[in-house]
């Protein structure tokens, strides 16, 4: 105090301050003061002093100008130090302005299109922006911390902590979730040296949500270098980050996703799919145990996992709680469990150390078909984003597990049609009731269905006769009927029951309350009959009535399907109801011919006194039935017919016109690609090959129209040859000519030749030579279609005209029997003549000039004997 008092107040400011108060500057302010006769002014200044330690200082000081007593002009000044509020000012405005270009430059670091670009933008934020010399990014990697970009070091990103370690100042940050200032690291035993001199250290966590994704770390030469306001900048550059590299990786996962999703569609077995989806969940989770579960029945089936110890015939119960990822099937949405400490439906599955759980439904529409499972040892180990890759990830497994079924199940429909033709033809040849009876059970049996018993009835329903498929006497004994009297059944055919119907069938699963209570609330002695009944078939009972066209009851089938097992639909009951509805054929005739049988039994003890009598009947009915026989083939064919076209065209044709309007709709947006071209192209082709069943079997059985024009043997033949792709290694000779005309339906012969042409070239496959005539023979023209190829043995020559009879791997054998119809329409005649090794000759006659029936131009084929009208009317 003592050395300021009555010192110049000049002599303590700094330069750029001692100019405001010059003798000049002071005289000026003192003449104003005089002119403008104030009493008194202030004003304020801030000054720059220098201590006499030659520290500089800011001050405030306000001054108060005024007159003393005796008249003189005194000023008064009141000093206050501000250096430390000036300093926190400029510190604030730094940190605003950092703060402000973080902002902006969140933009820049969410248009990084990768990983490495973003962490050269970071990189240079923390340099640039924040000030930082010394810069590192670490990135959480499963169980580690790996240093992936670095600024101010000499060597390149080396370094990897393991996250359950002790050391590394970021694995802290990393473990704890929050931001870690050390100020002398020489004192943290924690401390990794990545350059020498070191000495203090910051690392702030980068989070999304809860979840770490990584560290921001810097290091200074100067102890306890770091702020607080250095601390919340790095945070904020920290979760923009962050929010950026869980863009890109959504980005990548969802690029992986799609992959996967294009991957897929040429797969053509479940077991492919699985395993590339179990893949597929390892690279976007990064996890080593991942499992997908698939329905089966009431069960939920461990399909594939990798991981897990107990990978094989693991399997939970659906109609129970227990398991995560029952939950999540039933409820048909995704189940997160932190903590499955706490979770009662837990079920550990070969591992001890779980502690978190995930699991997302496979499902389409509504139909769930299995889940994907994650699990992890650590608690709380997923996010959000997690459910949503997986979500994505199973809606493109729905479709890919839906379509190889659809496939595969559209195969087996194919394969079962062809065996039910050749089946119903079998029946048919079977003349001894109950033996027809276990051949009925027989099919029932090939078409995947177990033990099926076919029951016969008289009209009171009573039971006639029973059949089962293996030797099982104590089953068909249950059906007898003494225990199981015709109210019995008519109980099981009541209206009661309609809600248990699949179409002709009923389904009474035992397990449902609604058929208990029912059973409960009958007689004493038909509840517990039924109840044998249901017990008998493994708890579920699948029937249907043997009914006629006139509503009439002769019998019943019934099918045992396992409890928990795969339950009856619409479409796998198809080939089923079809071979119910040929049984009743089957079973209607064998009665018809056994009463013919009968009859003539009885006619034969009339033989001595009525033989001219007796000769002419017998006569006829042997006629008769040896009709009958030969119409049973072709009656169930156009039975079959009708059922088919009407049973199956209309799916086939959904089916196909689904199968356009997806192609249409891929390629309108850009997405067909070969492989799934290829896949609608097979689905195309199958439709149009089921087809080819359906209208061999109806050009068989229908009634046939010619529409007669006039042609000539060389426009036929060209057209035909047309019409059938010839292979390279074969030779076609035409030599048939224009100039014979003749009366003929075009596009029946046509047809003709087509089939011909084409068991031709099926029979030459290494290649040969393929001859067509035709001459003029008197009134008729006649053709020769010959080849080279394999022949056919006597055996089959005999059978050649027959439906259902060939010599290929793959076929109906309906070609050459409607060929034979086509000719026969026209009056005409086929004859066949082959040497094994050698080849084949068809000849044709046709005549020049059909008759006619009167009163038109049209000739018409009437439906034979053969056909079901006559069948049913006889």
């Amino acid at each position: 105090k003592m050395e300021i008092i009555g010192q110049d107040f000049r002599k303590f400011l700094s330069k750029e301050s001692r100019g405001l108060f010059s003798d000049e500057a002071i005289a000026e302010m003192i003449s104003k003061h005089k002119q403008e006769k104030l009493e008194k002014s202030s004003q304020r200044y801030e000054l720059t002093i220098i201590r006499k330690d030659g520290e500089k200082r800011t001050i405030d000081a306000r001054t108060v100008t005024f007159y003393n007593l005796e008249g003189g002009i005194r000023t008064l000044a009141q000093v206050r130090d501000i250096t430390d509020v000036k300093r926190l000012e400029a510190e604030k405005s730094l940190y605003e302005r950092r703060l402000s270009e973080l902002n902006n430059y969140a933009i820049k670091l969410n248009s990084a299109e990768d990983l490495k670009t973003l962490f050269r933008l970071t990189l240079d934020a923390m340099e640039k922006i924040l000030g930082f010399e010394y810069a590192s990014i670490f990135l959480v990697e499963g169980n580690n911390l790996r240093m992936v970009a670095q600024r101010g070091y000499p060597e390149p990103p080396r370094l990897v902590l393991p996250l359950d370690g002790e050391m590394g100042i970021a694995v802290r940050a990393a473990r704890t979730a929050r931001s870690v200032n050390v100020p002398d690291v020489r004192i943290d035993p924690a401390y990794v040296k990545t350059k020498d001199g070191m000495l203090s250290e910051l690392a702030v966590p980068m989070k999304v949500g809860n979840k770490v994704v990584g560290v921001l770390n810097v290091e200074s030469y100067r102890l306890n270098a770091f702020t607080e306001d250095d601390r919340k900048l790095l945070e904020v550059l920290a979760s923009q980050t962050a929010v950026a590299i869980s863009n890109i990786k959504r980005r990548e996962n969802l690029a992986a996703i799609n992959a996967f999703g294009r991957s897929i569609i040429k797969v053509k077995s479940i077991n492919e799919i699985l395993e590339k989806t179990l893949d597929t969940m390892q690279e976007l989770l990064g996890l080593e145990k991942v499992d997908i579960f698939l329905v089966e029945g009431d069960k939920l089936k461990l399909a594939a996992a990798r991981g897990l110890e107990q990978a094989s015939k693991f399997e939970l119960d659906l109609r129970e709680d227990a398991g995560i990822t029952v939950k999540a099937a039933k409820e048909r949405m995704p189940v997160y469990v932190p903590d499955v400490r706490k979770e009662k439906a837990y079920v550990k599955c070969g591992s001890e150390t779980m502690l978190s759980e995930l699991a997302v439904p496979i499902k389409l529409g509504n139909n769930v078909l299995g889940v994907l499972n994650v699990e992890s040892d650590k608690a709380d180990a997923f996010d959000e984003d997690d459910v949503k890759k997986l979500e994505i990830l199973a809606s493109n497994l729905a479709v890919a597990i839906s379509n190889i079924r659809r496939q595969e199940s559209l195969a087996q429909l194919s394969k079962k049609l062809e065996h039910l033709v050749k089946s119903c033809i079998h029946i048919m040849q079977v003349k001894n009731m109950r033996d027809q009876l276990k051949a009925i059970a027989r099919s029932a049996q090939n078409l995947g269905w177990n033990n099926a018993t076919v029951i016969l009835f008289d009209e009171n329903l009573k039971v006639k006769e029973a059949a089962t498929v293996r030797p099982a006497e104590d089953h068909i004994k249950l059906f007898s009927d003494e225990k199981f009297p015709g109210r019995l059944w008519k109980e099981l055919f009541d209206y009661k029951f309609d809600r248990f119907k699949f179409g002709e069938f009923y389904y009474l699963p035992w397990s449902d309350p609604v058929v208990r209570d029912y059973i409960g609330q009958v007689s004493p002695d038909i509840s517990s009959r039924l109840e044998d009944i249901l017990k008998s078939h493994v708890d579920d009972l699948l029937y249907a009535p043997l009914r006629t066209r006139e509503g009439k009851i002769v019998g019943v089938m019934t099918i045992e399907v396992p409890s928990g097992g795969l339950k009856p639909t619409d479409e796998s009951l198809i080939p089923l109801e079809l071979l119910v509805h040929y049984a009743v054929i089957a079973i209607e005739n064998t009665m018809l011919i056994e009463g013919l049988e009968k009859a003539r039994e009885e006619l034969k003890e009339y033989a001595g006194q009525l033989e001219k009598k007796v000769e002419e009947r017998t006569r006829t009915i042997i006629e008769f039935q040896d009709k009958l026989l030969k119409a049973q083939r072709l009656a169930a064919i156009g039975e079959l017919a009708s059922m088919i076209g009407h049973d199956l065209r209309n799916p086939l044709t959904g089916i196909s016109n689904a199968a356009y309007y997806i192609k249409k709709r891929l390629a309108k947006a850009g997405v067909l690609d070969e492989q799934i071209a290829e896949m609608l192209n097979v689905i195309e082709r199958d439709i149009m090959y089921s087809n080819k069943i359906i209208n061999d079997l109806l050009d068989y059985s229908k009634e046939l129209r010619l529409e007669l024009t006039e042609t000539n043997p060389r426009k036929i033949v060209e057209e035909a040859l047309s019409a059938v792709e010839i292979p390279a290694n074969i030779q076609v000779v035409n030599m048939t000519n224009h100039d014979v005309k003749f009366i003929a339906d075009f596009e029946k012969m046509k047809r003709i030749f087509i089939n011909l042409i084409k068991n031709a070239v099926d029979a030459m496959p290494n290649g040969g030579t393929l001859t067509i005539q035709s001459r003029k023979k008197e009134e008729n023209v006649e053709f020769t279609v010959s080849d080279t190829g394999v022949g056919m043995p006597k055996e089959v020559l005999g059978r050649l005209w027959s439906p259902l009879v060939t010599t290929k791997a793959k076929g109906m054998g309906f070609g050459l029997a409607i060929c034979k119809r086509f000719v026969d329409a026209h009056e005409g005649t086929i004859s066949v003549e082959s040497i094994p090794g050698r080849g084949t000759t068809f000849t044709l006659t046709f005549p020049i000039k059909p008759k006619k029936e009167e009163g038109g131009e049209n000739f018409w084929l009437k439906k034979r004997e053969s056909s079901l009208l006559t069948t049913t009317k006889t």
